[in-house]
């Protein structure tokens, strides 16, 4: 008779058979071998406990049983771990981003059929479809839409953009509804310039020259 140890449940049992892998009550009730990649070699060995790390060789070579780490193991475990976890914590955000960004802000209206083929409408697609450039709306006629609406429009887009919704969920916004949820504090917070640059100074500023 041998003495062996299991690879399904890991325990020992004495049989018959010099290569047997399993005992017979593993046998009978058809319990399979788990299989883990040792964390120093790579090798598949079994692991009945499923908190073993090493084969029983690179276990020997360590002078550790196979469920304990060296401290260079647990170092790269940890780092591993660390890693996963904000691999997870990333695709959680990215997740959530996604969902909020592409989602009809809370207490906004969507524009209709109307307002769309509007002068204000168009405005508002023209920005859309430029993310915010304020040069959109200069192919505008002012007596299409006065500078003072083209701020207020241009104002509602930057505020509903900052708060992370995306461009395709903003151009199907009302912006005459947007506007009004703005009406009394759009200029107001605004602070006043007292010596505003010249056209060669906001050139250079956008060249990166300042």
């Amino acid at each position: 008779m041998y003495l062996k140890t299991c690879n399904a449940c890991g325990a020992e049992h004495e049989t018959h058979k010099p290569k047997a892998s399993r005992c017979n009550r593993c046998i009978a009730e058809n319990r399979r071998i788990t299989y883990k990649s040792c964390i120093s070699c790579g090798v598949k060995f079994p692991a009945p406990f499923g908190d073993e790390y090493n084969c029983l060789s690179c276990a020997e070579a360590h002078g550790i049983g196979q469920a304990e780490l060296t401290p260079e193991q647990r170092e790269a475990l940890k780092a591993e771990e660390t890693l996963a976890r904000w691999k997870n914590k990333v695709a959680t955000l990215e997740a959530a981003l996604d969902e909020r960004s592409n989602a009809k802000p809370k207490g906004t209206k969507l524009m209709n059929e109307k307002t769309k083929a509007s002068a204000v409408g168009v405005a508002w697609l023209e920005l859309c479809a430029r993310d915010g450039q304020v040069s959109a709306l200069s192919q505008i006629h002012e007596r299409d839409i006065d500078e003072d609406t083209k701020l207020r429009i241009v104002l509602a887009y930057s505020r509903i953009r900052l708060r992370g919704y995306s461009v395709e969920a903003i151009s199907k916004l009302c912006p005459v509804h947007l506007m009004s949820l703005d009406e009394g504090k759009a200029i107001d917070v605004l602070p006043f310039v007292e010596n505003p640059p010249t056209p060669q100074q906001m050139a250079e500023i956008e060249l990166g020259l300042h």
